[in-house]
């Protein structure tokens, strides 16, 4: 009996092993492949269906940046015509403050070109009390009198301030409050004149009225009295 000796090849069997492990993957992505097909599954398509996705992505977010940059621009464009507002509230209001600066000045001479009552003569045109500074008040005194008449106006204008002082009743004379120390205005016009000055008023003291007394040529038969109430804020302007 003769023995057979066959030679082993180790690397002939892993070449084999590994070629069956490939065909076995090979196989079973074709059938998997397969089925897919049969089941209505294309590559082709679903890579189609994919590259329109990303387009449709990339399209999106352009979108996205234009409607951010528009959004920006509405911003921006809110933002000025804000500002712009706001500077067309203020330049109204610094024209009506005009228009209403310039219809005083038109009525005010009015009255001396054509007043309602010419026989009276000499006239208060305006009496004006405005808050200036802590206890400091600006006063104004307009005088006038007719264009047609030619002859001066000479005479003393008297302020004086009613109020409580400690709660008890007190009138305070002009040389009393006035910065500079006047006792009485004296006034000497043809046609108008505007007689103004600081009052402070002394700690304590509670305003409750003002009266300016005009008294022409020292003639007292002639004098002209008015009261008004103290103001707070808004001027009081009497004509």
């Amino acid at each position: 009996m003769r023995l057979k000796v066959k030679r082993h090849n180790p690397l002939k069997s892993r070449a084999l092993i590994i070629l069956g492990l490939v065909g076995l993957i090979v196989g079973g992505w074709s059938l998997f492949d397969y089925g897919r097909y049969q089941a209505g599954y294309s590559s082709l398509e679903a890579d189609q269906e994919r590259l329109a996705l990303m387009v449709t992505i990339e399209d999106l977010q352009q979108d996205v940046s234009d409607l951010r940059e528009e959004k920006a621009r509405l911003q921006r464009a809110k933002q000025v015509e804000r500002e712009a507002s706001e500077v067309l509230d203020q330049r109204l209001k610094i024209l009506q403050g005009e228009v209403l600066e310039l219809k005083k000045e038109l009525a005010f001479y009015r009255g001396i070109v054509s007043p309602r009552d010419a026989s009276r003569g000499l006239r208060l045109q305006r009496f004006s009390i405005e808050p200036h500074s802590q206890r400091t008040y600006r006063y104004t005194v307009v005088l006038t009198q007719v264009l047609k008449n030619d002859r001066m106006a000479v005479g003393q204008v008297k302020l004086k301030i009613e109020g409580l002082m400690n709660g008890q009743p007190r009138t305070l004379n002009l040389d009393a409050i006035s910065e500079k120390s006047v006792k009485e205005l004296n006034y000497r016009f043809k046609y108008f004149q505007s007689l103004e000055g600081d009052l402070v008023l002394p700690k304590g003291f509670q305003p409750l009225r003002a009266m300016v007394q005009i008294q022409p040529g020292g003639r007292t038969n002639d004098m002209i009295e008015k009261t008004i109430d103290w103001p707070t804020e808004e001027q009081n302007n009497v004509g």
